[in-house]
């Protein structure tokens, strides 16, 4: 799951007080990192953001203490949206931009340079990442948590309006109950027309020829009744007889 994780501050006026002035909000800075449980404070994970300390984008383990971090998961972002944000790696900090478009609101920016929030906004796919200051991004990424569960109960409402439900004791699916004494006896009729059709019936992988087929196929064959028997003649002058054998 992809987190994001912002910053109160600790007192520091460029780093920190400043910018929660300037941006109006609690939050002065905010790192994206992805964990497989709800991160709790005391707990270290690799971070991705952009600092000005240390020169733009990088990658660092942070150590969340208690009471500086607020935590918020992003369920919608992207899979790799750390991979994102690592691509720009290296890149400078955009002390232009967060001025530009933060304190007199002129919308402008450096491309290749990055700030906290903006690094993290364009990572998770949001237009226009640098009109975000770390206030407003957990402001928007809240709103879209919002509206992404609501969709999810929706969906999932839909959903089992639609499943199959028990009747009279028997689940209504394939394989059981009511539903799977309708498809054999629907089988059973299907193999019965078929045996009318063609002759043979096909039960389990066993042909079995109808007495019909096997009828055309006997006729013309010599049998005892209709072949005349052999005889012949001894030295006492009996007649002896021999059926005919059925022919094959």
């Amino acid at each position: 799951m992809i987190y994001l994780a912002f910053y109160r501050g600790e007192g520091r006026f460029f780093s920190d007080t400043l910018v929660q002035r300037i941006t109006r909000s609690e939050f002065s800075h905010c790192e994206l990192f992805v964990s497989a449980l709800p991160p709790l404070p005391g707990q270290t994970h690799s971070c991705v953001s952009a600092v000005g300390k240390h020169g733009g984008v990088c990658v660092r383990d942070i150590t969340f203490r208690p009471g500086a971090y607020e935590f918020v998961a992003v369920p919608w972002a992207p899979s790799d949206t750390f991979e994102r944000a690592e691509r720009h790696l290296g890149k400078g900090y955009d002390y232009w931009g967060l001025l530009m478009t933060q304190l007199v609101n002129m919308r402008r920016h450096a491309p290749d340079r990055w700030f906290c929030s903006k690094l993290c906004a364009k990572a998770m796919g949001l237009a226009d990442p640098h009109t975000y200051a770390p206030g407003d991004l957990k402001r928007v990424v809240e709103e879209h948590n919002r509206t992404y569960m609501a969709a999810q109960e929706l969906a999932e409402t839909r959903q089992a309006a639609i499943r199959p439900r028990a009747t009279h004791g028997a689940p209504f699916f394939p394989g059981s109950g009511i539903f799977a004494g309708g498809l054999r006896t629907a089988r059973e009729g299907a193999a019965n027309a078929i045996s009318q059709l063609t002759g043979s019936i096909d039960d389990g992988g066993i042909r079995a020829t109808a007495p019909q087929r096997l009828a055309k196929r006997t006729q013309g064959l010599t049998t005892t009744r209709n072949r005349p028997a052999l005889t012949q003649t001894t030295q006492t002058g009996t007649v002896l007889r021999f059926p005919g054998r059925i022919a094959r």
